[in-house]
């Protein structure tokens, strides 16, 4: 399921009450920094993803989703790639410059079967693959990124519903 808000609510200034207190195993929505812009004195998230905590890692939430949830970090991923590139281009970047700037800023992530495919290339890594666990679930970039959970209001895109899984 998705939600798309034509415009933010109209008590979305109210700084957030983030639950500190979730516990792994809970439900909730995550977003992170590169999705969050300022409004109204507050906070926002362009999307929100729903998805169960696993654990923390340096005070980040770690946690997981189903495929469809993944494919919309994907599709988020590559539409971030795209709205960076016509930035870098509009800076003067172009050619190899532009593609390596724009790799290592935002990596490009495609699906191979059931398997999400970070490539890390130019931040001379491994690319990383992020399989579905036991259940189906996905654990997108935990441990890479910084994801907070964020109440779902303050959301203009929510991606999926938060529920046990």
């Amino acid at each position: 399921m998705e939600l798309t808000l034509d415009r933010p609510r109209p008590d979305a200034g109210v700084p957030l009450d983030l639950d500190p207190h979730l516990q792994p195993g809970e439900p909730g929505y995550f977003s992170g920094e590169w999705l969050e812009y300022p409004y109204d004195g507050g906070r926002r998230f362009e999307s929100a993803y729903a998805g169960t905590l696993v654990r923390r890692w340096n005070g980040w939430a770690v946690w997981s989703c189903t495929r469809d949830v993944a494919a919309a970090v994907v599709t988020d991923q590559e539409m971030s790639r795209r709205h960076n590139r016509v930035l870098l281009e509009h800076s003067g970047l172009a050619g190899d410059k532009l593609e390596r700037y724009l790799d290592q800023d935002v990596p490009p992530m495609r699906w191979e079967g059931d398997v999400i495919v970070v490539d890390r290339k130019a931040l001379d890594e491994e690319d990383l693959r992020i399989e579905p666990d036991e259940h189906g679930r996905y654990v997108v970039m935990g441990g890479h990124w910084m994801w907070e959970e964020v109440p779902v209001d303050a959301a203009d895109t929510v991606h999926g519903v938060a529920e046990r899984p």
